[in-house]
């Protein structure tokens, strides 16, 4: 997005200090990854931002925000607004750039899968909206939710639609930032056993994840999951469209029914819709739990008018966001690298997904420890262990205090590697597990603390190949 310094001002409720006469494109917060002609935004948090502005200037910054009685900087280059807080100023920057989209603008919440969706919802209405803003990397907080709402698209074009992701780790915070996306359409694409130290219950999960639902505006629509009972306290509200997707018969569904079946390095996938047949792709990310996530952007697709031959086309160009759900040629074996993030729902998605692989003869999951679970995080860990064993997975590998004990539950095809992630021993246990197969599945998958992506790049250079 772009402003000109005066409306800067007027639209920050700031003064308007120096005038440099260029317009202003984007804004950042970190002088180290500047964008040049942006406007540098101070936070004051652990660091003060104001004592960063001199590096910020010199990277390229055409503007610098600046809280009321701070020094002003000399540089006659740069234009100056002060303003009674920073923070406070880029989210009023924010609501005008989120005011000047009139398209679909879509909110993404749950505890599983939201980078994904966000990623395949893009990319569907690409289709028919572009260009799309869309959030990018772990922009989903009350600082990432702002910046990407003013980010200038390449070749300074405005958004027709936005896709926006929103984080959770405690109550209220969906509210506060779906207040300023103001979505017309709410996913939610899952509830799970997440953050627990600071959230309490599966309930208080859902309720936290469904505080999305308020912020739709009237006429808008909500799309949750067919098979999810948590959320049906929390998800209807008069005057907005309540929808499901996927699997399950809540909320009613256009897409009937979803079948995914892992083959090589893609999924195929399988969704029946109401009026439109049975349409087959194949997607680049690893298990059915993402052709859930397809089956969301289907349904937002569909409810947009968009033609569904071209949006399974573009579901099938979507590639995994990092390590999450990745599937790596390892020779003649199969990696799937899904390090980002775990919580008990996530794994026993990777595991099913693990399960689901043809043409293998061995499948074998390394599993880290599950983060923020709190009192009961030795019974969920067990409840892991035991899935992978009533699943028939051939061997599961554990790195971490905690996920002792879901090689203890998993009986004789659990082994714990050890406390703590010692790279060499890792990597020969996980070949030892590998000998004697003529093509097996490899999952692993740990709370992002756990740093498992050290493993996958160790197995990586091992073999000599390349992700």
């Amino acid at each position: 997005m772009r402003w000109s310094p005066q409306a800067l001002a007027r639209i920050t409720g700031g003064a308007l200090v120096r005038d440099a006469g260029r317009e202003v494109a984007g804004a950042f917060l970190d002088s180290r990854t500047p964008i040049p002609g942006g406007l540098f935004v101070p936070i004051v948090a652990a660091r003060d931002g104001h004592d960063f502005i001199p590096a910020a200037i010199a990277s390229g910054a055409a503007a610098t925000l600046i809280a009321r009685g701070r020094p002003r900087p000399d540089d006659p280059r740069v234009s100056v607004i002060e303003v009674d807080d920073p923070l406070t100023a880029l989210e009023r920057l924010a609501a005008d750039a989120r005011a000047r989209c009139d398209g679909p603008v879509v909110a993404i919440t749950g505890s599983n899968g939201k980078t994904t969706t966000r990623a395949m919802i893009a990319a569907a209405l690409e289709v028919g909206f572009a260009p799309v803003l869309a959030t990018q990397g772990n922009f989903n907080n009350h600082l990432g939710v702002p910046l990407t709402l003013v980010r200038e698209l390449e070749g300074g074009a405005a958004p027709r639609a936005m896709v926006i992701e929103l984080g959770m780790s405690a109550p209220g915070e969906v509210d506060a930032l779906a207040a300023l996306v103001r979505p017309t359409c709410a996913v939610i694409t899952s509830v799970a056993l997440e953050h627990l130290e600071f959230m309490g219950s599966l309930d208080a999960i859902a309720r936290a994840e469904a505080e999305v639902v308020a912020r739709v505006r009237p006429g808008g629509r909500v799309l949750v999951p067919g098979d999810e009972p948590a959320l049906t306290p929390y998800v209807s509200r008069e005057g907005v469209a309540l929808q499901g997707f996927g699997a399950g018969e809540l909320y009613g569904a256009p897409i009937v029914e979803v079948v995914a079946v892992e083959v090589g390095v893609r999924t195929r996938v399988t969704l029946a819709i109401e009026g439109h047949g049975r349409e087959t792709f194949s997607l680049q990310t690893f298990g059915a739990h993402n052709a859930r996530n397809a089956a969301a952007a289907v349904s937002v697709a569909l409810a947009h008018g968009l033609p569904i031959d071209a949006v399974c086309a573009a579901l099938e160009r979507v590639a995994p966001v990092g390590d999450r759900g990745r599937v790596i040629a390892l020779g003649e074996h199969l990696l799937v690298a899904d390090c980002y993030n775990a919580n008990p729902g996530s794994v026993k998605a990777g595991l099913a997904g693990l399960a689901a692989f043809v043409d293998v003869d061995r499948r074998i999951a390394v599993l880290g420890d599950m983060l923020e679970l709190g009192p009961d995080e030795e019974a969920l860990h067990a409840e892991v262990g035991r899935e992978a064993a009533a699943l028939g997975i051939d061997a599961l590998l554990t790195v971490g205090p905690r996920s002792r004990h879901a090689a203890l539950a998993a009986g004789a095809v659990g082994h714990h590697l050890g406390d703590a992630l010692a790279l060499p021993e890792a990597t020969a246990a996980v070949t030892e597990a590998l000998a004697g197969s003529r093509r097996a599945a490899v999952l692993i998958k740990g709370s992002r603390g756990m740093a498992l992506e050290r493993l996958c790049e160790a197995l990586v250079a091992a073999r000599g190949d390349t992700p």
